[in-house]
């Protein structure tokens, strides 16, 4: 009987933390096929809405990069780490981000603490 309370214990965490309300961003491969028709290769970054709580941030780079958020002062900024890589190949990174319920009117990006703008900011439905 204790394991079967441990376990529905467990399993009630694990669904409450997967409902979670905050923004996130992942790391993806490669782009969802409706979402494909907004890609443009000649840009660096690019922002692709679809819908109201999903966006596709694509970002081509020379270096490994990795993305974390935050929000702070209606602002939710984009944080773009981009480390050396030993060849010079140009890779493209695409982060999915899911808008949780935190209200902000201003995304920046900062690749390296360094803001930039986005080349392009599209939709699909």
């Amino acid at each position: 009987m204790k394991k079967l309370i441990c376990l529905m214990l467990f399993l009630t965490l694990i669904l409450a933390a997967c409902n979670s309300t905050e923004s996130s961003i992942s790391e993806i491969q490669g782009v969802p096929n409706k979402v494909q028709v907004g890609v443009n290769s000649d840009y660096t970054l690019q922002l692709i809405n679809e819908g109201e709580n999903t966006a596709y941030i694509l970002f081509q780079s020379k270096g490994i990069v990795t993305a974390e958020l935050e929000v702070k002062d209606n602002i939710l900024n984009i944080k773009l780490d981009k480390a050396k890589q030993e060849n010079n190949e140009l890779n493209q990174y695409v982060f999915k981000l899911t808008r949780g319920e935190e209200e902000y009117d201003t995304i920046n990006v900062l690749v390296n603490g360094q803001p930039m703008p986005f080349d392009n900011a599209t939709g699909v439905n």
